[in-house]
């Protein structure tokens, strides 16, 4: 099989974000990603690289999120 794993990549940790990835489309700076059985996600990101030879996707979110003390995560 020739799909891959999304990653979502900052400076200090990688997440995934779904895997099976058989399908990724750029709509200016939105993302979205669609596995083999159809599911999809949607993210406001960039691509930083594409590894055909691992499998792996990772994107860079183009925004951040800042918490407040005391917030739930």
């Amino acid at each position: 099989m020739c799909e891959a794993t999304a990653y979502l990549v900052s400076s200090d940790n990688e997440k995934e974000i779904m895997r099976d990835v058989a399908l990724v489309e750029v709509h200016g700076k939105h993302l979205t990603f669609r596995d083999i059985l159809g599911n999809e996600k949607k993210l406001q990101a960039k691509i930083k690289i594409i590894d055909l030879i691992q499998h792996k996707i990772s994107v860079e979110a183009l925004y951040t999120i800042q918490r407040r003390k005391g917030d739930r995560a």
